[in-house]
């Protein structure tokens, strides 16, 4: 089999390099749906680079792994970011979890390694993961406080986050299905769980 050849970056672009093996430890482990068909050697096949390149970025297999999951996060955290500008709450919860559900969507190998328990992965960036559920709990704080909703925001905040997971988790396994639009049911979610605006 003909070996994958990979044109070289151009001088102080090295981090593109980087990137493009995590993209592709990302996408071996979504596929195999474990780490234990990963290598530095298989993921520097997928990115068409050398063995030997993975070593300039990466110490071992263990780090590859760490910094995949993490390449994840980081990527999921900032795709919600970009969405997160309006100063309503309501309006920034709601584009939250549009942007969410295009990330699932979209980039399903990722979203199966944040949250589909990969056998042997290692454990979520503690600070990243926490990070974009605390940016949750905030919003429905506000929601609440401004609605005079004394339910905990802690809770209702997983309820949203099981919900929309239960959404994309069924949708990705069974796309064939008529779903109704996901505008529909994410409006819905805000209704059934009391996270619109007040109404007097």
């Amino acid at each position: 089999m003909k070996a994958v050849t990979r044109e070289r970056n151009p001088r102080g672009q090295g981090d593109r390099l980087r990137v493009d093996l995590l993209d592709a430890t990302v996408d071996l482990i979504a596929d195999a749906g474990s780490v234990d068909g990963v290598s530095l050697r298989a993921a520097a096949k997928r990115a068409g680079v050398s063995p030997m390149a993975v070593y300039n970025h990466f110490e071992d297999k263990d780090a590859l792994l760490e910094a995949a999951v993490e390449h994840c996060w980081q990527e999921f955290q900032g795709a919600l970011a970009e969405a997160m500008v309006d100063p309503d709450p309501v309006v920034r919860l709601r584009a939250a979890g549009a942007a969410y559900v295009r990330f699932a969507l979209e980039r399903p190998g990722q979203y199966a390694v944040m949250f589909s328990g990969t056998a042997n992965l290692p454990e979520r960036p503690e600070a990243i993961g926490m990070s974009a559920f605390d940016d949750l709990v905030a919003m429905v704080a506000e929601i609440l406080d401004a609605n005079d909703d004394d339910r905990d925001p802690t809770f209702v905040a997983l309820q949203v986050h099981t919900w929309i997971h239960g959404i994309v988790t069924l949708v990705a396994c069974a796309p064939e299905m008529a779903w109704p639009p996901m505008d529909a049911l994410l409006d819905d979610l805000m209704v059934r769980l009391g996270l619109g605006p007040r109404s007097d």
